[in-house]
């Protein structure tokens, strides 16, 4: 259960650092700490008013001079159980490079990627710390494949200490875009996921896991930002939708309306984001 708990880790997040051609992460994550940050957004509960409830996350985004995003740290603000913080690096084209996730002093877990000479990512890395086990590391092969004409056709990650039993497994289409990937640990397929496109653009995706079982089904928009998404849950051997989920956006808020079918109840959380000025 420990091992399964870090592989999922590795992916809510979703290689071997001794090569000569492996790049050095440390100098890219200390120019974007030395940016500015470009916009703040609040994730709150509100009442059927408006009025906000509790705040339920804090998310701050540094991205450099052409929009795209370099750094995101994420503080998630439960009641009883105190913080969980998140802070991700990505490179310039927006591949998450490097990933610390800490929650309180009892769990921290650091994911890194490298990538050779030409950019393509070539290894990874993750390592965990708990009271158990104050370091365990776990490392990563990328292994793409290319059809005829060199564009990217599958990409296989496999674990350096079960790579017989246990990959990441993603098909792209062919426009180098994702189409479904699995998770496989130990023989046993623990997560799908499947997207659907038109016209170059995502319009569907749906996600299974297994323990437990559940499968989350989304729409998207014109602009690929989630516009719905229906859960579903195995309940007494029989699969049922137990919820619902609008997104609705505007200039500078996300509006969030989710139905509980299990629980005849509905939510409402909103995104409320805040830009700075960052460039002249």
């Amino acid at each position: 259960m420990r091992k399964n708990l870090l592989f999922l880790v590795l992916l809510i997040i979703i290689q071997s650092c001794q090569s000569d051609l492996l790049t050095d992460n440390k100098s890219i994550i200390q120019e974007i700490d030395k940016l500015n940050f470009s916009k703040t957004t609040f994730e709150v509960s509100i009442d059927n008013n408006e009025n906000i409830i509790d705040t339920l996350s804090i998310i701050k985004t540094k991205t450099d001079k052409n929009g795209k995003m370099l750094y995101v740290i994420k503080e998630y603000l439960p009641k009883v159980d105190g913080s969980i913080i998140q802070q991700s690096y990505f490179r310039n084209n927006e591949d998450l490079f490097y990933r610390e996730t800490a929650a309180t002093e009892e769990f921290k877990s650091i994911f890194q990627t490298f990538v050779n000479k030409d950019n393509m990512i070539e290894n990874a890395q993750m390592i965990s710390y708990t009271s158990e086990n104050p370091n365990d590391t776990i490392f990563m092969k990328y292994d793409y494949k290319y059809n005829s004409k060199g564009k990217k056709e599958t990409l296989f990650v496999t674990f350096e200490k079960d790579s017989t039993n246990s990959m990441d497994f993603t098909k792209y289409n062919e426009n180098e875009k994702p189409e479904f990937r699995y998770l496989i640990i130990d023989n046993d397929t623990l997560q799908k996921l499947k997207m659907n496109y038109l016209n170059g653009k995502m319009v569907e995706s749906t996600y299974e896991f297994k323990e437990p079982f559940r499968i989350k089904i989304s729409t998207y928009d014109n602009n690929e930002k989630i516009k719905s998404e229906v859960q579903y849950l195995k309940v007494n051997d029989t699969i049922k939708k137990v919820s619902e989920s609008t997104f609705n956006y505007t200039k500078n808020t996300e509006l969030i309306i989710t139905k509980s079918i299990l629980k005849d109840t509905i939510t409402k959380t909103k995104k409320i984001t805040a830009h700075n000025t960052v460039y002249n």
